[in-house]
């Protein structure tokens, strides 16, 4: 016997969890592209900058807005169409060392 798993129950199990941990839930297509409480523009935009400016700034209060602004920007930039080569590049100032206010903006543990 095969055993299947529906996306939807991988879904609701992901949603349960990041709710236990304290993150808002919600409707994805309340918040799409031309909907009156947009967050992005268009899917294609898969960071939702005001959330990730507002978390940055909650997180780093003592970090230069500066600082704050360079990282929004960097986030959603993509060197290569490689995820795997994407991902290493965001992940490397992480692990092995960036300036001092890149280093402040990565939190340990709370939700965004």
């Amino acid at each position: 016997m095969t055993l299947q798993v529906r996306e939807s129950a991988v879904e609701d199990a992901a949603l349960q969890w990041f709710d236990g941990l304290g993150y808002d839930i919600l409707n994805g297509p309340g918040i799409a592209p031309g909907e009156p409480v947009a967050e992005r523009t268009d899917f294609a935009e898969v960071v939702l900058p005001n959330r990730l400016g507002s978390a940055l700034s909650r997180l780093n209060p003592n970090v230069p807005e500066p600082a704050c602004d360079e990282v929004l920007r960097k986030i959603p930039w993509t060197e290569t169409p490689s995820l795997v080569k994407n991902n290493r590049r965001f992940h490397r100032p992480m692990t092995d060392g960036a300036d001092k206010d890149a280093e402040e903006l990565v939190d340990s543990g709370s939700p965004a």
